[in-house]
């Protein structure tokens, strides 16, 4: 999941422009803008909070990348067993296997350990969507507020993702002012990113339908 992409997905409305560059100047000339356009990739890659956040899940990357590698012993163990299994085996039909006195128990318990070991490995990656997944969704709660706040100074009613945009005038783009303002607050600086386990993010997107439920 590419950072940049997530970030795109997180937009106050998208819109396309339906009319060209001079017919749409001549429509707002003299009135204030309809809407307004931000280019988010710029926003996540260029303010102090985009690279702090960018950096932090670098972090977490690299942790879990890490703790992944340590899964590779144990990764090569499960190919050497499963070769071993498959060659004492060959000639033996998968109830046979299961039958026998020696292969039975052998083979559920490479089964077992494999299906430990995928779990291992999936919860990891888990926790890396989670983790940005969540980063994200910080990042937003504190851009929104500014996007808005500047949407609103421009006298527009609506903000455009500046990736639904063929062409807008630079004007409109209030992409420079949104990353000026997140970088002047320090508190606007700083993200917040630490690692999630991908059961928080289990739990989150069960609760509306645990609600609606009820």
């Amino acid at each position: 999941m590419r950072l940049m992409s997530m970030v795109s997905a997180v937009a106050i409305a998208a819109a396309a422009f339906s009319s060209a560059p001079d017919a749409f100047a001549q429509r707002n000339r003299g009135q204030a803008a309809a809407s307004v356009v931000v280019n988010y990739q710029r926003i996540a890659a260029e303010s102090a909070l985009g690279r702090d956040m960018a950096a932090k899940l670098q972090q977490v990357r690299t942790q879990i990348g890490t703790e992944a590698q340590a899964l590779q012993p144990e990764a090569q163990s499960l190919e050497q067993e499963a070769q071993r299994l498959q060659n004492a085996t060959r000639n033996m039909t998968p109830e046979q296997i299961r039958n026998h006195a020696t292969w039975g128990p052998q083979f559920q318990q490479f089964g077992q350990r494999r299906q430990q070991h995928q779990a291992r490995a999936a919860a990891l990656q888990g926790d890396l969507e989670c983790s940005q997944l969540i980063s994200l969704r910080d990042f937003d709660r504190v851009v929104s507020p500014i996007i808005r706040s500047v949407m609103q100074q421009r006298g527009a009613g609506m903000v455009i993702d500046a990736g639904n945009v063929n062409y807008v005038a630079p004007e409109y783009d209030i992409t420079n002012t949104v990353i000026q303002q997140l970088d002047q607050n320090q508190a606007t600086r700083t993200a917040n990113v630490t690692r999630h386990a991908v059961a928080e993010c289990q739990a989150q997107q069960q609760q509306p339908a645990a609600t609606t439920g009820q």
